[in-house]
């Protein structure tokens, strides 16, 4: 039988055809729209990252001519590609949702002329156009709010249209989440109601989280006393979030909650312990990756009754991690307030490897009670075998005592008063003894000074 293509997508294919026979062109406006653009935006580097560029795809194309409808509107493909707003696309990625606006104001205080209150230039840079009287922010189909400027770029003679997108770290996070899972998918989704609720919340939880960017990257740079007060909101802001998520998660599993508000606390100060000495960026990715894991946790089944397990023996890095390890191992079972610190941390921390996970906490302990570096002084004051034997006496005895009081709160032991004991424990046995056996023979009141600090 004979079949008649449709109308329409002659028109598609020879509009396709006539922006794959352009591509050269609008190589060339990308090159020189990103080359100006750099050079006006300088004031505002420490907020920049690196532009991104794209043109449209033949696919993309052909899914907006249809979405769209724009084969009824316009007759040729000419006069499509002169009304597509977006053939070029330049998003200029900076650090915070507040830099945004900062940097549209960049923007207009650089192209600043005009001849019809619509159309901004600088008669230094030309050929480059802005539609700054479009209102901003502007208003998406989803009901959220971006920076979008339409511009048109002229180049050899013609005039290629372009939009430019303002994004944070966060949003731009957030428009390929909504992209992948809303824009371009076409699979009907049951209970489509559920999921755009789930992305209301993601997007909450990332408004909350560039809050979060900010305060990180003032902490790292402000020195001042400001600096106590932003790690403490961080904090603040980290154990919210782990609240918000596993309580709902243990509501699900077993009917009831019991309060952890101080294991949240306590995995809050340990996450951001390990970011604390990042490169600002590289923090703000980790904490974008945090967020991802709690969006993933918020949809995934946790059972709560489940026993929790590592996947092979752990091999402790010194003798203190290998006793205080494996007596923590013991407890993920037997006591449930260490069974909750261990089932988040593996939920947020692991991949299905809880063995990693558990031995990257055990070396943050080890870092803070049998690093040898905390030791130096025995070192110095002995020979190494007799340092040596008496550091594992020392340690050993920690472990034991940590072991014994089964005290969560080890976990938020202030570090400087850990390091205080340390010394005044390594001064007495300086004063004291000149021998390791003389230690031995009278260890009694170092073993008490250790007992007074975590003794049950």
């Amino acid at each position: 039988m004979k079949t008649n293509k449709l109308q329409l997508f002659d028109l598609i294919d020879n509009t396709v055809a006539l922006l794959t026979k352009n591509q050269p062109l609008y190589i060339k406006a990308v090159s020189e729209i990103t080359q100006l653009l750099s050079a006006s935006l300088y004031e505002a580097n420490d907020q920049l990252m690196d532009l991104n560029t794209r043109i449209k795809s033949p696919v993309s194309l052909k899914e907006k001519i249809i979405r769209n409808k724009l084969y009824k509107k316009h007759e040729s493909p000419e006069e499509i590609l002169a009304n597509l707003p977006d053939i070029i696309g330049i998003m200029i990625p900076c650090q915070f949702n507040k830099n945004e606006v900062e940097i549209l104001e960049l923007i207009k205080k650089h192209f600043y002329m005009t001849d019809n209150d619509m159309l901004y230039y600088n008669h230094k840079l030309p050929n480059i156009y802005f539609n700054l009287g479009m209102p901003q922010p502007q208003k998406q189909k989803n009901g959220h709010e971006i920076y979008r400027i339409d511009g048109q770029y002229i180049v050899d003679g013609t005039a290629v249209n372009f939009e430019l997108q303002i994004k944070s770290l966060v949003n731009t996070f957030w428009s390929e989440i909504e992209h992948k899972v809303v824009y371009k998918n076409n699979v009907y989704i049951p209970n489509y109601g559920y999921i755009m609720e789930m992305l209301t919340a993601i997007k909450g939880n990332l408004v909350g989280i560039d809050k979060m960017l900010q305060l990180v990257h003032d902490h790292i740079q402000d020195f001042s006393t400001q600096k106590a007060e932003a790690n403490i909101d961080i904090n603040f802001a980290i154990a919210k979030l782990i609240s918000d998520t596993f309580v709902a998660k243990m509501s699900e599993s077993i009917g009831f909650t019991v309060d952890f508000k101080r294991i949240c606390d306590l995995i809050s100060g340990y996450i951001l312990n390990k970011y604390k000495d990042l490169p600002v960026r590289m923090a703000q990715i980790a904490f974008l990756d945090l967020v991802h894991r709690f969006n993933e946790i918020y949809v995934r089944e946790i059972n709560w009754e489940q026993q929790l397990y590592l996947e092979n023996e752990y091999v402790g890095e010194d003798k203190f991690c290998k006793i205080f390890g494996d007596r923590l191992i013991s407890f993920m079972n037997t006591d449930f307030e260490w069974h909750i610190f261990f089932l988040i941390l593996f939920q947020i921390e692991s991949d299905n490897n809880n063995l990693e996970s558990f031995t990257e906490f055990m070396r943050t302990i080890k870092i803070n009670y049998s690093d040898k570096r905390l030791y130096e002084k025995l070192y110095t004051a002995f020979d190494k075998d007799t340092a040596d034997k008496m550091y594992e006496t020392i340690t050993e005895f920690l472990a034991y005592t940590l072991s014994a009081t089964a005290s969560i709160n080890i976990i938020d032991s202030n570090s400087e008063d850990i390091r205080n004991l340390i010394d005044q424990t390594i001064s007495y046995i300086i004063e004291h003894f000149n021998s390791y056996d003389a230690f031995i023979a009278h260890r009694k009141p170092v073993q008490m000074m250790i007992l007074e600090k975590w003794g049950a």
